[in-house]
């Protein structure tokens, strides 16, 4: 077998540079060699993966994707506890301009890049980027590239519910259009400043839509969600996008997760609670969902996040501002989680129901999509009931046979060859492109 060279990389934010680093994983396990590019404080999440490291950080300016982020919750915060179509519908002047930072920050990703893909001891023979805007160094080389798209499928059904609103497959289509057109208004700036980028760098083809993926593929890409929870009511997708049911990474350490001595003689299942990164930022939502577990008769594994040295947590529960979360879901009964796209496909992939409290974007969908599957539950922060949440966690305890549409759906992502497909699909198209030239 022919082994190859890869370039993987993604935005500056931990959920894509997750998602990233399992794809890769399968590359390497397929034989092939992997350069994983990104900020000096990720090289250990690479080494220890076996791959090759390149860090950019001096290529870049101090400000990154998810300080932004940090900086855009702590600004708007009560409007991320609003529901998505009053909240796009409501966006401020202000809001809009502050959006444009991540166009800033993509073209400073983008200029790291296209120094490290043109220096000429460097030598790829395909490139992997988890990405939302379409970045110009990849349309500049001969080099393939594949984008992942780690985030809910319904950005390429273009006649399913529009992407980030929560809508139901079975809602009212006469109200998606709405929607669509809020969304469109409260992005307009950021699209407008990225397409500027994109046509400076002559690449006016590549437009870039803020409800969309990249508009113009080169190859072919691929997005992570299970079969069984795939929009095919919505067919047809983007052409050359492929499902993978699972690129599930390994955990980020080897020690195994064992029930903390704190919580051992308690009793109760075992639940694990994370915001995410970006969601756990918003404190007050935080102690009020630690508030309301604090009375349930269940012990709690508690993710924190970068804020979580301002967090009291009750004696039900233990938590660190950051856990090993794969080794953590796969010792617990139940999973409450904001939705994000690795832990939601990560939850299924080690077969636990999962209560979803969403906070942005394609949380939403993805919460949504827990309720119409029947594998779980939504809990939306914008209106957020205790009795609700707590009868929710006993309602999955009891419910067998969502536990076992659960365990249906593990046992299908663990055996799908999606995966393998997929890198036999990049290799051959490598192939192609070498032969050609």
């Amino acid at each position: 077998m022919t082994s190859y060279r890869f370039l993987v990389t993604a935005i500056d934010s931990y959920g894509h540079i997750n998602a990233a680093l399992g794809f890769a994983e399968g590359l390497k396990a397929a034989g092939h060699e992997v350069y994983f590019a990104h900020r000096e404080k990720h090289r250990h999440l690479a080494v220890k993966r076996g791959f090759s490291f390149i860090p950019f950080d001096n290529q870049l300016g101090e400000t990154n994707l998810e300080g932004a982020i940090f900086q855009w919750i702590d600004a708007f915060a009560d409007k991320f506890r609003q529901e998505p179509l009053k909240r796009f519908k409501g966006i401020s002047l202000d809001e809009k301009e502050s959006l444009i930072v991540q166009a800033k920050i993509f073209a400073e990703l983008n200029a790291a890049l296209q120094r490290i893909v043109s220096d000429e001891n460097n030598k790829f023979d395909g490139i992997v980027s988890d990405t939302i805007t379409p970045y110009p160094f990849l349309y500049k080389h001969s080099i393939p590239w594949f984008p992942l798209a780690s985030l809910n499928p319904l950005i390429l059904y273009p006649k399913g519910p529009p992407p980030f609103s929560g809508y139901s497959v079975n809602s009212d289509p006469s109200n998606w259009d709405e929607f669509r057109e809020a969304y469109q208004r409260a992005h307009s700036r950021l699209t407008e400043t990225t397409n500027e980028n994109l046509t400076a760098a002559g690449l006016d083809p590549a437009k870039f839509d803020s409800a969309r993926f990249v508009s113009s593929l080169q190859t072919i890409g691929f997005y992570h969600y299970p079969a069984d929870l795939d929009y095919i009511e919505c067919e047809p997708k983007d052409p050359n996008w492929h499902r993978v049911d699972a690129w599930v990474r390994q955990p980020d350490f080897d020690t195994e997760f064992v029930i903390p001595e704190k919580l051992q003689d308690k009793p109760g299942k075992v639940i694990y609670f994370s915001l995410g990164s970006l969601g756990s930022a918003d404190l007050v939502i935080m102690k009020k969902l630690i508030a309301i577990l604090a009375k349930s008769p269940h012990k709690f594994i508690i993710s924190k996040g970068p804020r979580g040295d301002a967090l009291e947590l009750a004696d039900n529960m233990w938590g660190e501002n950051y856990v090993n979360q794969i080794a953590v879901v796969r010792g617990v009964d139940l999973v409450i989680t904001h939705g994000g796209n690795n832990t939601f496909t990560e939850t299924l992939y080690y077969g636990k129901p999962m209560i979803v409290i969403p906070y942005f974007y394609d949380q939403f969908d993805n919460a949504q999509r827990v309720v119409d599957k029947k594998v779980g539950f939504r809990i939306n922060p914008y209106e957020l009931d205790e009795d609700y949440l707590l009868s929710c966690i006993e309602k999955i305890f009891e419910d067998k046979e969502m536990q076992d549409r659960v365990k249906a759906i593990s046992h299908n992502m663990r055996n799908s060859n999606s995966f393998s497909q997929a890198i036999k699909m990049i290799e051959r198209r490598i192939e192609q492109s070498k032969s050609k030239s």
